[in-house]
């Protein structure tokens, strides 16, 4: 990895490599010493996901779990990996919900599935969808605005292509951007005030 590419995660991670890997002296017994080469492997797995971005505790245990780790080995991996400072849920939300807003427009209810699907807690989805509103009306007004920049995105890119003129072209195109709005996940009732105003706006009808 050239020195452009190295980022402070991947420095914080050489740093504590150390740290998560090392164990006590003594003299071992045989199944203690496979027992900690397996930890060892499975402290080094969670290492290379997270080389690659953040990762949720539950996300992480379920990586686990999927490649059979008995459920001792994966406590002991986990903590291991949570003493070295690596797990930090609010900062894995706060990078999904940005991600996600941005590369997908998802609205709060979507965001929160996939988050719950993780394993994140609720207080700290609630945090991560909050941002820096200041309280919930805020919060409500951001969504909105959201919601009305991926309309109008939408009805700019329907228009070439749609005879706004005719009534049947764009009661279909104000279907299609309702279809749209709601895959992402926005309230329904969110959505026709959405289109219907923006719409208007658009074409004067």
């Amino acid at each position: 990895m050239t020195p452009s590419r190295i980022t402070p995660l991947h420095r914080d991670l050489a740093a504590r490599t150390e740290e998560i890997l090392a164990r006590e002296p003594e003299e071992p017994s045989p199944e203690q010493v496979e027992r900690e080469k397996r930890i060892v492997h499975e402290c080094r797995y969670l290492m290379r996901l997270l080389a690659s971005r953040r990762r949720s505790a539950g996300e992480m245990r379920e990586r686990l779990y999927d490649r059979e780790v008995p459920a001792d080995l994966a406590h002991e991996v986990m903590s291991r990996i949570a003493r070295a400072d690596l797990i930090d849920d609010a900062a894995f939300a706060r990078d999904w919900v940005e991600q996600r807003r941005r590369l997908r427009g998802l609205a709060d209810e979507a965001l929160r599935r996939e988050l719950e699907a993780k394993d994140v807690e609720a207080a700290t989805i609630d945090a991560a969808l909050r941002g820096d509103a200041e309280d919930l009306d805020e919060a409500e007004l951001q969504e909105e605005a959201r919601c009305r920049e991926l309309a109008r995105a939408r009805i700019a890119r329907e228009s070439r292509r749609t005879d706004t003129e005719d009534r049947q072209q764009r009661s279909r195109m104000a279907r299609r951007l309702e279809g749209y709005l709601r895959r992402r996940g926005y309230d329904g009732a969110l959505i026709r005030r959405v289109v219907s105003s923006e719409l208007l706006a658009a074409t004067g009808r």
